[in-house]
């Protein structure tokens, strides 16, 4: 098993992933304090509740947010909360 070294790193390599832990934080705390967190594209906005926390999901590639059975990335998306 070959060891990393320091020239084999690559810079910004876990950057999504911080990325989208932090935006999960921020939503995870918005939910604590009771407010509706709004996720918007270009066409469409969606509203979440505290009730659909277990639907947002950090990974090494994004954030995602579940519809139905499927995951879809939310890295594009403008996250926003209200009252």
């Amino acid at each position: 098993m070959k060891t990393m070294t320091n020239d084999d790193m690559q810079a910004g390599r876990f950057a999504r992933l911080a990325c989208a832990r932090k935006r999960l934080a921020f939503i995870n705390k918005a939910f604590a304090a009771g407010k509706t967190v709004c996720l918007t594209t270009y066409t469409k906005q969606t509203r979440y509740t505290a009730k659909h926390a277990d639907m947002f999901r950090a990974t090494k590639s994004g954030l995602y947010v579940q519809s139905g059975k499927n995951w879809l990335c939310a890295d594009g998306c403008k996250i926003t909360t209200a009252d």
